[in-house]
Order: C-alpha cells, then sequence, then structure tokens
C-alpha cells in the first residue's frame, strides 16, 4: 500500500510540533486563500485532521479564508473545487510516486498527486489516487506554494520501512511529484516527509526572502544540499536536502525536498505586507491632469493587465513629474474589465496586495483619485486582482501634482468639509451642466480658502445625469478634456476625491462629457482643504498603503455601522501616522451595505452630514480617495447615511500618507 506508515505515536510526535516558535500574532487581515488538504489514510487520518487544525490556527493569524477539505469528503470534485485561486496549498495524506515497486511505468492519472476519497461519507479507507494530470487541474493562484506533507514519495523517500532509495530515484520522485501542481499554477512545491510546515507559513505572510532561502531556514535543514535543473519541469530548480547525520531507522534520508522558480521570493507570492518606505516631509506642485498611463493605445504599458500579474511604469520625468518626487496625486480608472475586481496602485509591485484602491463590477467605467508614494527609481505598480486567474482590464492614470523632498512647493492647510458647488440650488453656478460646455467657479475667498491658495481637495459628485459620461475637473476650462476625473452610468450618484490646482484666480472649471451634446448633468463640489505657497500649512509625508479599519475583522472598530450614527476609530499613532498629524490621505470602501446611501468621513462626529464623500448604490463595493483633516486626539469619524433607519453597511479605510506641522 502506497503509505508512509508512521506507528500512530510518531504521528502525534510530529503534530505537536506544528506551530513552531514563538510569533508574534498578526490581525487577520489578508483575504489570500488558504486550502488545506486531508486524504484519506485509513486509522492515521484522525492524526492527520488534528494536525491539518493545527496548521489552520498558524495560517489563522494571517488570513481569515482558509478552505478545510478533510476526509471523509475529501473527493476529487471537493478539492478541486476549494483549490481555484488559493495561494497555498497543503495537502496531508498518502503518496504515489514514480519509480514505486508497484508498477515499472508512470502512471500519470494515479501518481504523483493525492490519496483521496473515492466517494464522500464512506469512511478513511476508501482511498483513490489522483495523479499529476489531476493536479494540473488545480486552478490555484499565480505564484501559489504547494506544501505537501507526510507524503510518501513526494520528497524523494520510500514507503515506511522499505529503506533508503537510491539518489537518482529520489531526483526522479522529486521532479515527478511537482510537477502536476506546477501546471497546476503552484511556482513552488515543497515536500516535507516529518518536519513541522509551521515556519513556512509564518515565512511567507512575515519575511522577505527567496522561496529558497525560506526553504533552508527552516529548523528542520539538514544542510546536506543538492540541486539541480529539473528534469520534467523546465526552467525550475530542484533541490533536496537529505538527513545523511540521522537517518530513520530503515535508513531513510530523503525526507526534505523543493521544486520552485529560481529567484522566487515570498514577495512574489503576495502574501507578505511590503516593508515601509520611510519618506521625508515633502510639500506639493499642482499640475494640470496628464495623461501617463493609458493601457489601450501602449501609454506607460503595452496592453491590457493580467489579474494577479502586476505591471510597473514610469512616472518621474514624464507629465511635469520631476526625479525628485516621493509621492503624486492622480487619478486611476478601469475599463473593459473582464471580470469584477479590484485595482491597486503603490510603490511595490505586489501579486496579491492586501489593499484595494478602486473597486468595480464587471462592466463599469470606474475612476479613483489616489495620493500615492512612488517607488524605486519613480514608478509606480498596478494589479488587477479577480477571485479567478486570465481575467484582464485597461488602466488609466492621469497625474495631476507631486511632492517633493523640500520647501519649493506649497504646504497644505485641511478644512472641515465645505460645499462649494451644487448645481441643483445655485450654489457656484445655477442650473445643470450641458454636455461639451466647460463651466467655472470660484474657489479662492470662499469657505476659508485663501486668495493665494495654488491648489484644493475636495469631493466631486455627479447626480441627475441623462446619459453615461465623466467629468473632468481643473484648472483650465476645456470642452473636449483629455483626461477624466469621475466616470459614471446613468442613474447612479458618484463621487470622486480630487487634489487639484486651481485656475486664474482661484477658479476650478468642469466640463460634462457625454456621447451627444443636448444630455444634462448636476455636479456637486465639497472642498477638504487647500495648498499655500511657503511652510504656513503641513507638509506630507507618504506612507505604504496600511488598513486602519475594516469593520468587517474588528480592525480598528468593530461590526457594521449603522445608518446615521457617527462612529470614532484612532488614526494617529497607527499605520505610521506621526502624533503632531493634522491630516491624511487614505482610501474609503464601503461593502456589505443593505441600502443605497452614503458614507461620510470628517473630522468630528456627525449623524446627519451635510456633505458626502463616497455615493453607493445597493450591493457594489465602491471606493474613493480622501484627504480629510484629522479630529481631536488624531481621530476620525464616519458617518453611514440612508435613506431610512435600519440599514447597515461594512466601513474599510487604508491610509496612505498624512500632513503633519
Amino acid at each position: 500500500m502506497r503509505k508512509l506508515a508512521l506507528a500512530l505515536a510518531m504521528a502525534l510526535l510530529v503534530s505537536t510540533g506544528v506551530l513552531g516558535g514563538a510569533v508574534q500574532t498578526v490581525a487577520a487581515a489578508s483575504q489570500a486563500k488558504v486550502v488545506i488538504v486531508v486524504g484519506a489514510t485509513g486509522s492515521l487520518t484522525a492524526g492527520y485532521r488534528s494536525s491539518a487544525d493545527s496548521v489552520a490556527s498558524t495560517f489563522s493569524k494571517y488570513t481569515s479564508n482558509i478552505v478545510k477539505v478533510y476526509s471523509p469528503s475529501a473527493t476529487w470534485a471537493a478539492v478541486q473545487a476549494a483549490t481555484q485561486g488559493a495561494s497555498v496549498l497543503v495537502y496531508i495524506g498518502h503518496g504515489s510516486g514514480y519509480p514505486n515497486p508497484y508498477v515499472g511505468y508512470l502512471q500519470p492519472n494515479g501518481d504523483n498527486g493525492m490519496g483521496l476519497n473515492s466517494a464522500a461519507g464512506a469512511g478513511d479507507s476508501n482511498t483513490k489516487y489522483y495523479g499529476e494530470n489531476y493536479m494540473a487541474q488545480l486552478g490555484l493562484a499565480s505564484n501559489a506554494v504547494v506544501i505537501l506533507w507526510k507524503l510518501c514519495y513526494a520528497s524523494g523517500d520510500e514507503e515506511w520501512g522499505a529503506g533508503t532509495p537510491t539518489l537518482s530515484v529520489a531526483q526522479t520522485r522529486v521532479d515527478g511529484y511537482a510537477s502536476g501542481f506546477l501546471r497546476g499554477n503552484a511556482r513552488a512545491v515543497i515536500a516535507e516527509g516529518l518536519g513541522s510546515i509551521s515556519p513556512y507559513i509564518d515565512a511567507l505572510f512575515t519575511a522577505h526572502e527567496s522561496i529558497d532561502q525560506m526553504w533552508q531556514n527552516a529548523p528542520n535543514f539538514h544542510n546536506h544540499v543538492l540541486a539541480w535543473a529539473s528534469t520534467r519541469n523546465s526552467g525550475y530548480a530542484s533541490e533536496i536536502d537529505p538527513q545523511l547525520d540521522r537517518p530513520e531507522s530503515d535508513g531513510d534520508v530523503y525526507y526534505r525536498s523543493m521544486v520552485s522558480l529560481p529567484g522566487l521570493s515570498t514577495d512574489d507570492v503576495g502574501l507578505v505586507a511590503p516593508v515601509p518606505t520611510i519618506y521625508a516631509p515633502t510639500s506639493y506642485v499642482p499640475l494640470t491632469p496628464t495623461r501617463i498611463l493609458d493601457t489601450r493605445n501602449g501609454n506607460g504599458a503595452p496592453g491590457p493587465l493580467s489579474s494577479h500579474v502586476p505591471w510597473t511604469f514610469q512616472v518621474t520625468g514624464r507629465g511635469g513629474v520631476p526625479a525628485n518626487a516621493t509621492a503624486v496625486t492622480g487619478n486611476l480608472t478601469v475599463t473593459a474589465q473582464s471580470s469584477p475586481g479590484y485595482l491597486y496602485i503603490g510603490p511595490s509591485a505586489m501579486s496579491y496586495p492586501t489593499n484595494s484602491t478602486l473597486n468595480f463590477p464587471l462592466g463599469d467605467d470606474r475612476a479613483n483619485a489616489v495620493t500615492v508614494a512612488l517607488g524605486a527609481g519613480g514608478t509606480l505598480s498596478l494589479t488587477y486582482v479577480t477571485s479567478a486567474l486570465g481575467p484582464t482590464a485597461h488602466a488609466l492614470f492621469d497625474v495631476t501634482g507631486y511632492f517633493v523632498p523640500d520647501t519649493s512647493g506649497a504646504t497644505y492647510v485641511a478644512l472641515i468639509p465645505a460645499r462649494f458647488l451644487d448645481s441643483r440650488s445655485g450654489n457656484g453656478l445655477s442650473g445643470a451642466f450641458n454636455s461639451h460646455a466647460a463651466r467655472t467657479f470660484q474657489v479662492t475667498g470662499r469657505g476659508g480658502v485663501p486668495a493665494n491658495a495654488t491648489a484644493v481637495t475636495g469631493n466631486l459628485t455627479v447626480t441627475g445625469q441623462s446619459s453615461a459620461g465623466y467629468l473632468y475637473v481643473g484648472p483650465v476650462a476645456m470642452n473636449n478634456p483629455t483626461s477624466s476625473t469621475l466616470n459614471f452610468p446613468v442613474g447612479d450618484d458618484r463621487a470622486n476625491q480630487v487634489t487639484v490646482a486651481l485656475g486664474t484666480g482661484g477658479t476650478l472649471s468642469i466640463t460634462f462629457v457625454a456621447p451627444s451634446a443636448s444630455q444634462i448633468a448636476h455636479a456637486i463640489f465639497d472642498v477638504t482643504g487647500y495648498f499655500v505657497p511657503g511652510t504656513s500649512g503641513a507638509r506630507y509625508v507618504p506612507l505604504t498603503p496600511s488598513r486602519l479599519l475594516d469593520s468587517r475583522s474588528g480592525n480598528g472598530l468593530s461590526g457594521p455601522f449603522a445608518s446615521d450614527v457617527a462612529r470614532t476609530f484612532q488614526v494617529s499613532g497607527r499605520g505610521g501616522v506621526s502624533g503632531n498629524s493634522v491630516a491624511v490621505t487614505g482610501n474609503l470602501t464601503v461593502t456589505s451595505q443593505t441600502s443605497p446611501g452614503y458614507l461620510y468621513i470628517g473630522p468630528g462626529a456627525v449623524n446627519n452630514p451635510t456633505s458626502s464623500t463616497l455615493n453607493f448604490p445597493k450591493g457594489d463595493d465602491r471606493a474613493n480617495g480622501v484627504a480629510v483633516a484629522l479630529g481631536a486626539g488624531g481621530t476620525l469619524s464616519i458617518t453611514y447615511a440612508a435613506p431610512t433607519s435600519g440599514p447597515i453597511a461594512q466601513v474599510i479605510f487604508d491610509v496612505t500618507g498624512y500632513f503633519a506641522p
């Protein structure tokens, strides 16, 4: 029988070491998918289920998205359904590899895979082997890691009590066992016959190191590594680490192996948070909006984004952004997406980012403003994230300004949000906007914005539109603008945050762009702060994006927001935000809302706010960038406003930087 028939005492001994050494507990914030499979292993199955539960406990420090598929319900159909889009797969059970003593040729439908239940609910001994051809159909996430634990053959070993194989046989088994999982989207396959796998779990979510370093840093590393170019898997490197100094009682030494892409790192897997970069305080220089990325025509990127494949594009040296800029403001737009999902933009390339910038359904051109730190060489990286591999999307990015680490630019003064434009009521401008007819309204000299302000932050909202289209806001009146600020369909009140240069005389101009000239729309603009020359305002410090609020998981606040009940959470002192901060930039997201409505975010708790930050219908995960003043003690307050009392919504906030004197 193809199994590692260790004594039950040995199985229990191994399982007690699952949690490994002391590791700082991390709140479960990632949504990375982990799948743990326990195969049909007869009398050993109960012990393996216990080991799997301990492994799940280790994973739960980092992600809540853990799927267990255990015997007697571990059929191939159940496993294949569970593994779609998984970043980590752990399999514990019988192994059937090649070469073996039973059949003199490779059986790709039965060898190098999993021993699962032939039928659900029929006990733990109805084992059926699903080989490498089945593993190729797992549909794992890009750069997924597979960990094979307590198997025969996978690490090169024999079945228990059968002695030790030759090195050549062990190498053939290692290459073969990895092959199906690699075809199923894995990029690293680690086999551990005896040792704990918890150190791998901790490293995948916390360490910035190569997968090879992770494997060699494990406590049970024997330092007898033999490496070779994989014969079954072109472009992959294979390694084996025999325990030559202390073989098992039957003489076997081949209980550790790995096959992976050379140079693959834990960062490539996309589970570990990026190393925060310490940025100097900066001042701001506004720009006329300029498009520096449009994947539809090869501007900045050669084609559409593929799901979970980061794309990095140059920012400095383009659109007026100088080489010494450390952060930019801009507008990120998605179009032609083939699946719902979200875009992440940030200084580091991540296949599986833990922060989102722009959430969207299928078939909806959507935009969101960003204030974002630049990466090495003055670049930004984009990732399109979906629930499955294969979808594509086009992305656009318009830069509207930049931050430099000196005092040559402007500094920031935050304001309590105030409405400067509402075309419905004649505030700022009266009457609806006509398509392709730019209109200008006054900003300076109103609501606390001084005459010497060079730019403002605010929130632009559209309502009452008779056609799908977009709004453009900028310092110059343009009937046919070449960049967009706020994209929208018909019948959807929608908002977008802006950081925008002021025009001559302290004005802003807005254009409604629709397919025909007869269309109309109403526009609303709330100012949240302004920039002035010199150092009288606050300087900006960009941050690596960090999640400070997720009401779903109890981060910042616990439980959903009820309508018209303001809630306050701590900002300063968290995520790198200094204690003397006066304002922050970030991204506000709503999900699981039971009614249409809007979110308001500001320095004070207001149950019935008169301005809005994020407008949304029911059942649409939606985000909006913010630049917002902090309240007493470095806090922010959020209110969910709905037409009636009773609705609830979950709220998320990621901070991207702060302003301090």
